[in-house]
């Protein structure tokens, strides 16, 4: 990442003025605020002596600088690492301010990227135009490096603010599917137990005794509405963080519009909106403790019927993650011994946690594989491939340890579950990369036993 040209004394072009202080700043914190690297500003400018003492006003904060002198460069630029904010200057070599301001905003890849527009004190009407094309707010020359530097600061701060609340319901999301599938289980297990116990009182009456006593065994199923009535809490519980980030985010920009900008307040703003984006997190956390609970069953089980269960139970969230399922079922497999709500947990985690690697690739690329397959020594494999970016070859182990995590969301405690789940079951889940792209979690499990009927 290119740093500032110059780190000399700013002199003519800049009007005083110290850098704001970054003990408290929200870029630099430990919130999930904070980028996984320092926020990059493009600093756009055709006049080499403007762009050094822009970069030499700019030194010493908690972003990085890259320069370039002209517009195209400056697309390039772009399209091969996207900034956090853009410095533009009305008159660039090439294409001008103003139209590469049209074309940021006008592609979905861009559009989001602030943009602060550079004219001539004197030129009002040009830093209006900027703004009518979608530059968020004006700088006029000569600059006070005070006001620059609380600028830029104000919008990467409110552009973090605004990708957190966008990750967190992002989050909730895939918390949601998870609750989807847990809650449809337990309502298939409950009809099927239902069915169990009309077609016994059907046939002995006899038997009304023992039938009595699986009715109250159905009661304990009545955790099916009290997961409803979680996920409603849940709900609730993070509207409220929700709407604060969002009212605060709105009353930072109409801050930030103000002339001069009240930076107090502003800086007040922020630190509420971290404040409530840990206070969703811990609702989060405590919804993901919850579907880690159950004890292990011991039925033989047919794992491509499981799979097409699961498929089924996760269609909405392959929808929403805009991933495209494939499923390559070997017949005639064994059935393994297992619990079923256990397994199709852990193949849940796994493909939840697929259709989030393959979110940040083009939709045609999104791809994922389910397969079955008769492994060696009387076990039946299970895996899931997605064409993500993969895993680097030192985490493949690590992932499965508790609340480590390669995603810049997320816990970090849905693959530490599932291999806890799978070694109960006296199998063994582990990672793979991919020849080219992508990554595999592999899964073998011990058959019912070598005479076991093959499954569908």
């Amino acid at each position: 990442m290119a740093a500032p040209r110059s780190r000399a004394q700013v002199a003519e072009g800049v009007q005083g003025g110290e850098a704001l202080d970054a003990r408290a700043d929200p870029l630099a914190s430990g919130s999930r605020l904070a980028r996984a690297r320092p926020p990059l500003v493009l600093l756009v400018d055709g006049d080499p002596e403007s762009r050094g003492l822009l970069s030499a006003a700019l030194a010493g904060q908690p972003f990085d600088v890259a320069e370039v002198g002209d517009g195209e460069a400056a697309l390039q630029q772009i399209r091969c690492e996207e900034p956090d904010l853009v410095l533009l200057d009305a008159a660039v070599p090439g294409l001008s301010g103003f139209e590469i301001c049209r074309r940021l905003k006008e592609d979905p890849a861009t559009h989001e990227i602030p943009i602060l527009f550079m004219t001539a004190l004197a030129d009002a009407a040009g830093r209006a135009r900027g703004i009518e094309l979608g530059a968020v707010d004006g700088v006029a020359r000569p600059f006070v490096r005070e006001e620059l530097v609380a600028r830029v600061r104000a919008q990467l701060a409110a552009r973090a603010a605004a990708r957190a609340m966008s990750e967190m319901h992002e989050e909730v999301a895939r918390a949601r599917a998870l609750l989807e599938l847990e809650v449809a289980r337990r309502t298939e297990a409950l009809r099927a137990e239902i069915h169990r116990l009309e077609r016994t009182i059907a046939l002995s009456r006899a038997a009304e005794g023992e039938a009595q006593a699986a009715r109250e065994e159905l009661a304990g199923l009545s955790r099916v509405s009290a997961m409803r009535a979680l996920a409603a809490s849940i709900a609730h519980e993070l509207n409220q963080p929700l709407a604060a980030i969002l009212s605060n985010a709105q009353a930072a920009q109409r801050l930030l519009a103000r002339t001069p900008p009240d930076l107090v307040e502003v800086r007040a703003a922020l630190e509420d909106i971290a404040a409530d984006d840990r206070r969703a997190a811990e609702v989060i956390q405590r919804m993901r403790a919850r579907l880690g609970e159950g004890e292990l069953g011991a039925d033989a089980l047919d794992l491509n019927e499981l799979v097409r269960e699961v498929r089924r139970l996760l269609a909405g969230a392959a929808l929403r993650a805009g991933a495209t399922v494939r499923s390559e079922l070997a017949p005639g497999l064994p059935r393994v011994r297992g619990d079923g709500a256990g397994l199709q947990q852990v193949l849940g985690n796994l493909l939840v946690n697929a259709f989030d690697a393959v979110s940040s690739r083009p939709p045609e690329a999104r791809r994922v594989v389910v397969r079955t397959r008769a492994g060696g020594g009387g076990r039946v494999e299970l895996s899931v491939t997605d064409s993500g970016e993969g895993v680097p070859a030192g985490d493949l182990e690590r992932i499965f340890e508790p609340f480590f995590t390669t995603k810049a969301r997320g816990l970090g405690v849905g693959l530490a579950i599932s291999r806890s789940i799978v070694e109960a079951h006296g199998g063994r889940l582990w990672a793979e990369r991919g020849p080219g792209e992508g990554a595999t979690l592999r899964c073998a499990l011990p058959a019912w036993d070598e005479g076991a009927r093959p499954a569908g």
